[in-house]
């Protein structure tokens, strides 16, 4: 069954005029086929497809599928942007595909991007979500500073991922391992890594700093990494 983005108003999901061209000219879809509508807020709606005019579509009256693709636990990226937009687009992707709940993209001291377009992240986000079949769409925050991403930081588990010579850290695998039913929160650096003025900071606010393996990584790399890492932290998720 066809996947779709749609706006929810009670029980009818609107589809935005993209998504409604879509459905018409790329996929062909006829007017009363049945479609699957995610909402971005955990559920997916199934019922017929109507066309209104030539650029909205609705579907009515549709059933929902609660807690669709649901992914246990909770993680909250923290992602200094890549200089190649591509890089971080493609890790956001896979990074929604295998699972996760949160991202937020960092102003660290030595990021090479501060700016991104926010509108078409979300699409790609949003692209992965239908690609893997979840229903909630996860939050994209920033960029926002470092130092107020470190304040604001809530989760109950917090992980700042760097490599500080002579400084003792943690395998992040084993530590999600060890807390697999807590909420977490993993920093990933920019390409020229955290400054030790940032991990300083960070360790001063409670996060543990932790290591991917012996190997140096690229930003996207390590993100992504790091998501696997969370998904497989225990095999009763």
């Amino acid at each position: 069954m066809h996947h779709f983005w749609g706006l929810r108003q009670g029980s009818n999901l609107i589809l935005s005029e993209e998504e409604a061209r879509h459905a018409r000219s790329v996929l062909r879809i006829n007017d009363g086929d049945p479609v699957r509508v995610l909402d971005g807020l955990g559920s997916a709606w199934d019922g017929p497809i109507r066309f209104v005019g030539k650029r909205e579509a609705v579907v009515a009256d549709a059933v929902e599928l609660p807690n669709y693709g649901t992914v246990s636990g909770h993680l909250h990226l923290y992602l200094a942007p890549t200089k190649n937009a591509d890089r971080t687009e493609w890790l956001l992707e896979k990074a929604v595909e295998m699972g996760i709940h949160a991202v937020t993209l960092l102003e660290c001291a030595r990021s090479e991007r501060k700016h991104l377009k926010h509108d078409r992240l979300v699409r790609v986000m949003q692209a992965a979500c239908k690609q893997s079949q979840k229903g909630l769409l996860p939050v994209l925050n920033g960029p926002i500073p470092f130092n107020q991403a470190v304040a604001q930081c809530t989760e109950s588990r917090k992980a700042i991922a760097a490599l500080v010579e002579g400084s003792k850290s943690s395998f992040l695998p084993s530590e999600l391992r060890t807390s697999p039913d807590h909420s977490w929160a993993v920093f990933i650096g920019p390409e020229g890594d955290f400054t030790p003025a940032e991990v300083d900071e960070a360790q001063r606010a409670g996060f543990d700093l932790v290591h991917l393996g012996p190997h140096r990584l690229r930003t996207e790399t390590a993100g992504l990494y790091a998501v696997a890492a969370f998904a497989q932290r225990s095999e009763n998720v």
